[in-house]
Formats: structure tokens, sequence, C-alpha cells
């Protein structure tokens, strides 16, 4: 019994200590970072900063972050790495496990040769290693403009969380809406590999994994012309993730302050 007890009594001495830290320092950095500097975080609602400050400081401290090439991972930047995370998690369910199959993120300055393909890459996944590979030149070329549907964080997520739900058999989407994209995704490659002007990217129709990622980095950056442009597709997504962009972006009201 008393071992119980104290057991009860460390979990919550270790709770609140937690809870004092987020709010004294990873809470504050973070909001530092990431307000006015960062669109999606920006426009939240106040009520939804405080959890998605949590979920950061959730990847933050449970990725393993390597620097290459001489390149000095600071807070901030392993800070606007871990929100792109909790950006595409926010919603989804605990139980989902989302990124949790990876373990390490590995950081280059500029465009780098992969290892893998002996090819210049910006940034990819690595499922074997449970490793996801960021160039930070390609990174701050993602978030330079917050509204092109190209980022390269939102789009290695993207990737990384596809295998975990395909390959790693977690549950982090669900399958009936997964049927749906994938359906939908078929019919649209052969349209989007025909049409100049399509919405996505000519990348987008290399196979079903980068028509997710794409997707993912305009549901995200260009919700609204997204909409416009496919209505039943976006539908999907919103679903998939459990959130609607354009609700965040439309409501621009007086923010009370998350931190004094």
């Amino acid at each position: 019994m008393k071992a119980a007890l104290f057991a009860a009594l460390a979990r919550l001495l270790y709770l609140a200590y937690q809870e004092l830290r987020f709010r004294f320092y990873y809470g504050p950095i973070f909001h530092r970072f990431l307000n006015h500097k960062y669109a999606y975080y920006t426009s939240l609602p106040w009520s939804l900063k405080i959890k998605f400050l949590k979920l950061a400081r959730d990847h933050y401290e449970y990725f393993e972050f390597v620097a290459r090439d001489r390149i000095k991972l600071t807070r901030a930047m392993k800070a606007i790495i871990s929100c792109a995370a909790a950006q595409l998690l926010l919603f989804l369910p605990s139980k989902s496990k989302g990124l949790t199959y990876f373990k390490r993120i590995i950081v280059y300055p500029d465009y780098y040769n992969s290892r893998i393909t002996h090819r210049r890459h910006k940034g990819e996944v690595n499922p074997a290693l449970q490793t996801i590979v960021f160039s930070w030149r390609g990174i701050a070329e993602g978030l330079k403009d917050p509204a092109d549907g190209i980022n390269l964080l939102l789009h290695e997520f993207a990737h990384a969380l596809w295998l975990e739900h395909k390959a790693a058999a977690y549950d982090i989407f669900d399958d009936d809406q997964i049927k749906a994209f994938e359906r939908y995704a078929e019919n649209e490659m052969t349209n989007l590999q025909a049409n100049e002007n399509h919405f996505f990217r000519k990348y987008a129709f290399d196979n079903m994994e980068e028509f997710f990622a794409v997707a993912v980095e305009n549901f995200f950056e260009r919700p609204q012309l997204f909409v416009d442009a496919q209505p039943s597709l976006y539908a999907i997504l919103v679903k998939l993730f459990h959130q609607n962009p354009l609700t965040f972006y439309a409501s621009r009201t007086k923010q009370k302050p998350l931190f004094r």
C-alpha cells in the first residue's frame, strides 16, 4: 500500500514539475519563436495554442536531433521543426501514436547528397533507420512564403505519417477515409499529368505517397484555394486530420496573451 501511495505521489510531483517547466520555460520560449512568425500557430485561437505548444514540446524532447555538415542547431530551429509535427497531430486521436515510429531527425545546412538514392535532396524519410532528414535551406525556403503550397516540413512529416499508417500499421488515419483518398488520387493523378494548370505541382503525380504529401502542404498553406479547386479532396483531408484550416485562418479575433 505504501509503495502504491509513494508511486502515486511521485507521479503527481512529476506532472506538477512538467507543468511548471512548460509554463515557465518551454511555453514562453516556443511562443516567442512562433507567434507572428508561423502562420498556422498565429492563426490558432488562444485556447488551442497551449495544446499546440505542449505537442511541440513533446516532440522537441522526444526526437534525437542530429546536426550534419557543421550546422549549429539552435533551440529555435528545433522548435520550428517540432511545431510542424504538432500541426499535423493537433487533432488526431492520441491513440494514433503519430510520428512515434521515427526516432531521429537529421538536419543538413543545405541540400545534400542522399546516401540512399545518391541524388541531391531537400529532405527524405528513411523508415529502415527510423529517421527523417531535412535541409535547413529547404525548411527556410518552405517557410518564406506561407501560402505557396510548398513546405518541406509538412511534406516530409506527411510522408512519415503515411508510412506509419501503411507500413508500420499504426492507427493514424481512418481507413475508410484513406481508401476514399486513394480512389480520388488515382483518378486525379491522371488529370494532373495531363493538365499544365492543375492546382498541384507536377511533383504530386509521381506516386500516391507524393500526391498525399503535396496535398497536405496545400491543405495547410492554401486552404481557400484548395477548397475552391478540389472541394471533394479537401473534405477528405478535413476528415483525415480532424481539422479545417479555413476555420483558423478565417478567425482573426484579438487573442489573450498566453504567458505573462
